[in-house]
């Protein structure tokens, strides 16, 4: 096998399971950090606000609509994910992937960062329409209905770019009849 070739497949077998890994990560921060108040935000501030930011305000407000107009650059700061913030926060875990593989360490870190970045755009969209290039796509609908179901059933869903984690753990739900025409009604069906 060539030096190319081994590189290619090893990259692609650390992304893989790097990128489940980051599906378990995301469903566990936002099912018991963002959803749930806890040890950590009862004594950290950051963590209370990222609490309130989520379970209260986000939720608050698309728990009665679930998209409504697009707002101006900067006033989107709820809806999206610091790729900084990301990048930083994941390096203790990349650390001790380190012991293991620089490889898998660096990979890691490439996968928080499109995690985020995808999650700003798909969310972005999902509660501030503008029909981006990907509005259209069925993956995207996909992921759209499945978060549409997350803020009709908050216990529920909780992978917005992944939901390998909710399937796994038994936190997925079904539509129902009513979930399924208000999906319609917004187009992700």
């Amino acid at each position: 096998m060539s030096v190319v070739v081994r590189f290619a497949f090893q990259f692609l077998a650390w992304f893989a399971v790097l990128a489940v890994l980051m599906s378990f990560l995301e469903h566990q921060i936002h099912r018991r950090l963002m959803h749930r108040k806890n040890f950590l935000s009862s004594r950290l501030l950051s963590f209370n606000k990222m609490f309130g930011h989520h379970a209260i305000l986000h939720h608050g407000h698309y728990s009665k609509i679930f998209n409504d107009e697009p707002v101006a650059a900067g006033e989107d700061r709820h809806l999206r994910l610091s790729i900084r913030e990301g990048f930083l926060e994941a390096l203790p875990i990349a650390a001790l992937l380190a012991v293991i593989s620089l490889e898998g360490a660096i990979i890691f870190e490439i996968v928080v960062c499109l995690h985020h970045f995808i999650w700003n755009k798909i969310h972005l969209e999902m509660h501030k329409p503008e029909k981006r290039f990907f509005s259209d796509w069925p993956a995207y609908k996909f992921l759209a209905g499945y978060h549409y179901l997350h803020h009709r059933h908050p216990d529920k869903n909780f992978n917005v770019v992944l939901p390998l984690a909710d399937y796994v753990l038994g936190t997925n739900i079904r539509a129902s009849n009513s979930d399924l025409n208000g999906m319609h009604r917004l187009g992700l069906l």
